[in-house]
Order: C-alpha cells, then sequence, then structure tokens
C-alpha cells in the first residue's frame, strides 16, 4: 500500500511539554522527504504548526481544512500549500476523510479525540478502510485503548482498538510503517 496522502489529527495547543512539539516537526519533516501530503485542520498553534510547517520545508503538499466560524477563533496557517474554507465542522470532517489516504492520531484534546473516535468508529462500522495510526506517545492514548478494552470485555462491543488501528509508541516504529507502505 502507497500512502500518498495523511491526514493528521492533533492538538493545536501552545502549552504542551517541547517534546510534543519536537516530535510532530520530526514527522512533518519525514513526510515532506517522502512527498507524503498532509491533510489536517489548517491551524497554526500547537502540533498543528509543527507538523505542517515542517512538512512544508522539505516539499510536501499541504492542505488545510477549516469551518469559517473557526477563522475567527483559530489562527489559520497561510503559509501552507492550500487553505480549504467550509461553513461547517462536519464538511471539515468529510474532507479530511476524503482527502487522506490513511490517518495519523498524535496527542490531542476534546477536537482530536472527538475525530479520533469517529472515524475508528467508521471503521468498526466498515464504512472504511483506510489505515489508523494510533500514536500512543508517552502513553497519551493508554486511556481510550483501555476504554475499547473494557466496552468488549463487557460485551459493548466485539472489537478491541488493537484490531481496528494500527498502534505505535515512537517515531522510529512510524517511519518504519510509513517506510514499509512506500515499497
Amino acid at each position: 500500500m502507497k500512502i500518498k496522502s495523511l491526514t493528521i489529527y492533533c492538538s493545536h495547543s501552545n502549552n504542551l511539554d517541547q517534546e510534543y512539539y519536537d516530535l510532530a516537526k520530526e514527522i512533518g519533516l519525514f513526510l515532506g522527504k517522502n512527498k507524503i501530503s498532509l491533510v489536517y485542520g489548517g491551524g497554526n498553534t500547537g502540533l498543528m504548526r509543527e507538523v505542517s510547517n515542517a512538512a512544508m520545508r522539505k516539499g510536501s503538499t499541504v492542505i488545510g481544512i477549516i469551518p469559517e466560524f473557526l477563522k475567527k477563533n483559530e489562527n489559520i496557517n497561510y503559509s501552507i500549500s492550500k487553505i480549504i474554507v467550509v461553513k461547517t465542522m462536519a464538511e471539515r470532517k468529510k474532507l479530511l476523510f476524503d482527502k487522506g489516504n490513511a490517518f495519523l492520531i498524535l496527542p490531542g484534546g476534546s477536537g482530536t479525540i472527538e475525530e479520533a473516535t469517529e472515524i475508528i468508529s467508521w471503521s468498526f462500522l466498515g464504512l472504511h478502510s483506510k489505515p489508523i495510526i494510533l500514536f500512543n506517545y508517552k502513553n497519551y492514548w493508554q486511556s481510550l485503548l483501555d476504554l475499547y478494552d473494557i466496552a468488549m470485555k463487557l460485551n459493548f462491543g466485539n472489537k478491541n482498538l488493537q484490531s481496528i488501528c494500527i498502534n505505535i509508541s515512537t517515531l522510529k516504529e512510524f517511519k518504519s510503517l510509513i517506510t514499509l507502505w512506500q515499497k
């Protein structure tokens, strides 16, 4: 499977430990080096800024998708390849889904959690078979993994998250996975 574009869900926070920004930057640089397009929420703060700017510097096409009402509240990254302004969050999420061959879920807050669980649910329901990479950096997503396990054990679901997502926790694992897919 050759990945041409990767939709990334991640934090817009500027209040994180530096290591999270460094991780996002390294991911962006790697994507750019491998000419993989990046699709994301269009922000110019937090992990969004780091991953998008690094990918642009290394030659990736970077597409940001943002709803009209967030243009006032979020700092839009106008230095990327293309900004698509939509009317609603639903339109944004549909384009984020449509434009990516695969999904990468980095640490993030309520927006990232909502996007991640939706794309995972769509996979559970058989609405897509695109790869989902859950980057469990520093065990950030462990509670989510545990919650899906509990749901399965108590018969609220018939699959755990490990059967839907590719779970990684290091940059080395990410690079190896993407390199393998590009062959």
